[in-house]
């Protein structure tokens, strides 16, 4: 162990759920109580501030909680690939996968993260068929003259969001493989403070703290919380910096005899006024060229701005569900709770916009479903959203839909949330037969008659803005009432 006695001063800089938003890009805030859209963000003013921290600090590391390599159009077209010489550019030293890392298959990620300059931790990852682990589960880095144990937790919902992300792979629960690395860097590694790269998701992480000692910091993804301020839970300290590449967390930790005495945190906005890295710079503009052109085609207009930021009901999605009913015209159209994209000001609408809004681009389809199995599968989608045990929780929000409306209540037990449900305009007949138009890995087991329609998501989101010209996506908050 290094000298316990010693002061030292350590900087944590986290970024998380990049979700591959390369450049500057409209994000949302809340100013008293409205929401305002301003420009921010990219990977070289990340690096900007990030290098500045460095180079003033002296014992600083940026460190990334996964979703980095998917979710907008240079990323799919490339498998990822586009988005790693721009990380490697901007001198990340840590990182865990989040659950979009797996979005391209088990053999992309592997040569993925293989092409990384910097180490991959996950505690909690292994081959199925061997039992090895796909990458160290730890990471010693000395910074100012102490030695810090960086435990990587990769996301466990993989298996579960697509069998096929999954394949070959296994994820042992945190609850069992955390705890025996943590007291392996504390006995066998001797190292003065651990520190949890966690993609598990804020609740989760809290949980995790409650229930294991040992975690002195845990570095928070998945969820997309905005914490303005660190949160102690026990002994733990915990941040989670947004997503979208829209903000950096910083975290100051002063350490006295391997205890942390004294914390500063600050959420920093990469605001526009913000010079971009030139090197990164360079870099971002080589992996975007090849695919400007088509980014900024535009496809139509939308009279209120588009986001996802909203738990029951959202601008972003009302698009997805109405376009799918347009296409289809069936009786309900549903998506994914998905939260990644940023937002869309009012005004025109580009491919790029589209790709950011649904990058898995699946193909749409329809099934036929009974009333009472479509009710159920809305229960099930609640439970996951909304468990008391976050460790329950898959971390999406709700089911998005057109062509419903729910009344529940939130705290009811798993199954009894919901009070009331209309299907296409009636109370649902749970033994009437709907048919009910989707895309990509919804759980609709129950249906039948899957018909494809042959046009991807993003073909039909342009087919109904050719057809609308300029749509009007806005919150009816009648889809999803909570009582």
């Amino acid at each position: 162990m290094s000298n316990p006695l010693a002061t030292a001063q350590i900087t944590l800089i986290q970024q998380n759920d990049t979700h591959a938003q390369i450049d500057l890009h409209w994000e949302h805030f809340w100013k008293n109580g409205h929401a305002e859209y301003r420009r921010v963000g990219g990977y070289a003013r990340a690096a900007t501030v990030a290098r500045d921290i460095k180079r003033k600090t002296g014992a600083a590391l940026l460190i990334d909680c996964g979703d980095a390599i998917h979710g907008t159009l240079p990323a799919m077209r490339t498998d990822g690939q586009a988005i790693v010489p721009i990380l490697n550019a901007m001198g990340v030293d840590l990182m865990t996968p989040g659950n979009w890392e797996y979005g391209f298959g088990p053999q992309a990620l592997r040569a993925r993260m293989a092409e990384l300059a910097f180490p991959v931790i996950a505690c909690n990852l292994r081959d199925a068929a061997n039992g090895e682990r796909l990458f160290p589960p730890y990471e010693i880095i000395e910074m100012s003259g102490i030695r810090v144990g960086f435990v990587g937790l990769t996301s466990p919902i993989v298996p579960g969001m697509s069998p096929a992300f999954a394949a070959g792979l296994r994820f042992p629960a945190a609850q069992t493989t955390l705890p025996r690395c943590v007291e392996k860097l504390r006995r066998g590694e001797a190292v003065d403070l651990v520190v949890l790269v966690s993609h598990l998701g804020f609740a989760q992480d809290v949980a995790l703290a409650r229930q294991l000692d040992g975690l002195d910091v845990i570095l928070s993804g998945h969820t997309h919380n905005r914490l303005e301020n660190a949160v102690r839970v026990g002994g733990t300290i915990i941040i989670q910096s947004g997503f979208s590449t829209s903000f950096l967390g910083r975290l100051d930790l002063e350490i006295v005899n391997g205890v942390i005495v004294d914390v500063q945190h600050q959420l920093i906005t990469l605001e526009e006024t913000i010079v971009p890295d030139p090197e990164v710079q360079e870099v971002v503009a080589g992996q975007l060229a090849p695919h400007s052109s088509e980014m900024t085609e535009v496809v139509g207009s939308t009279n209120v701005p588009l986001n996802r930021m909203g738990l029951l009901e959202t601008t972003t999605d009302n698009l997805i569900t109405d376009s799918y009913l347009a296409l289809t015209n069936a009786d309900v159209a549903v998506s994914h709770g998905w939260r990644y994209g940023p937002p869309v000001a009012a005004g025109d609408v580009c491919v790029g916009d589209l790709w950011a809004m649904i990058p898995t681009n699946p193909e749409v389809f329809t099934v036929q479903i009974k009333g009472e199995a479509l009710q159920a599968l809305l229960e099930e989608n609640m439970h996951h959203v909304l468990a008391g045990n976050p460790l329950e929780q898959s971390g999406g929000y709700l089911m998005r839909a057109s062509g419903l409306s729910v009344v529940f209540r939130p705290n009811n037990p798993r199954g009894t949330r919901i009070e009331h449900l209309d299907i296409a305009g009636a109370p649902v007949d749970k033994a009437r037969t709907y048919t009910v138009a989707s895309a990509g890995n919804q759980d609709l087991s129950q249906a039948d008659g899957r018909q494809d329609t042959g046009v991807s998501a993003i073909d039909a989101i342009r087919q109904y803005f050719k057809k609308e010209g300029t749509v009007h996506p806005a919150l009816t908050h009648r889809k999803y009432i909570a009582q």
